[in-house]
C-alpha cells in the first residue's frame, strides 16, 4: 500500500507535465488578455508592436532548444498564437470579427451576405468603376470613396457592439469585409496598370 508521501508524489505532475498543463491555459488565453488589453474594439494599434516583440522574445523556440519535445512544441504553438493575436488585433476588420467570435456571435464568411440593397448597389457601382479603370490615376477617386465607406463602417461597428446589437454588428462587419476586399482589389489593379505602363 503506497504511503501518503508516495501518493502525493504520484499525483504531482513532473516539471514537463506541469509545463504542458500550464501551456494549455496559455494557448487558450484570448488575444486581448494576452496583450494585457480590455476586450474592446478601440485600442492603440501603435502600442501593440512593443508588447508583441516582448511576447515573442519570451516564447521564442530558441529559448527551449535544449528542453524536451513537449516544451519545444509548446514554444512553437505559443509563438504562432502570439503572431496570430498580433495580426488580428492590429487589423480593425479582423479585430471586429474576433470580438464577435468571443461574444458567441461569429459570422460564416462562406455565407456572408448583406441584406442592405442600397449598400449592394453602391458596391456594384464601385466594382464597375474598378473594371473600367484603364490607368492608375483613374483609381484614386475610387480608392478614396472605398476608404470613406470603410471608415464610416469602422465608426459604426463599436456602436453596434457596445449596444450588443449582434445582428447589426454582424451586418456591419460583413460590409467592412466587402470594402476591405474591394480596397485590396484596387491595390492589385493599380499594381497591374503600373506594370503595364512600365512595359511601354
Amino acid at each position: 500500500m503506497p504511503t501518503r508521501k508516495a501518493s502525493a508524489a504520484a499525483a504531482s505532475p513532473s516539471p514537463s507535465e506541469a509545463s504542458l498543463q500550464e501551456s494549455l491555459v496559455d494557448l487558450t488565453t484570448n488575444y486581448f488578455s494576452l496583450f494585457g488589453l480590455p476586450v474592446a474594439f478601440a485600442l492603440d494599434a501603435a502600442a501593440l508592436q512593443p508588447v508583441w516583440r516582448e511576447l515573442q522574445r519570451s516564447h521564442h523556440p530558441d529559448r527551449v532548444s535544449g528542453d524536451d519535445a513537449a516544451a519545444q512544441q509548446f514554444a512553437l504553438q505559443m509563438s504562432a498564437h502570439v503572431n496570430s493575436a498580433y495580426e488580428t488585433l492590429r487589423d480593425p476588420v479582423r479585430r471586429a470579427r474576433y470580438l464577435l467570435d468571443l461574444a458567441g456571435h461569429g459570422i460564416d464568411s462562406e455565407r456572408a451576405t448583406v441584406a442592405d440593397t442600397d449598400f449592394l448597389m453602391a458596391q456594384m457601382e464601385l466594382r464597375e468603376q474598378l473594371e473600367d479603370a484603364s490607368a492608375p490615376h483613374e483609381l484614386d477617386a475610387l480608392e478614396d470613396e472605398a476608404r470613406d465607406w470603410l471608415d464610416n463602417l469602422l465608426r459604426e461597428f463599436p456602436i453596434d457592439y457596445a449596444a450588443e446589437d449582434w445582428h447589426e454588428a454582424a451586418d456591419t462587419l460583413r460590409k467592412m469585409q466587402f470594402m476591405q476586399r474591394l480596397l485590396d482589389e484596387i491595390r492589385e489593379q493599380r499594381e497591374r496598370l503600373e506594370d503595364e505602363q512600365d512595359d511601354f
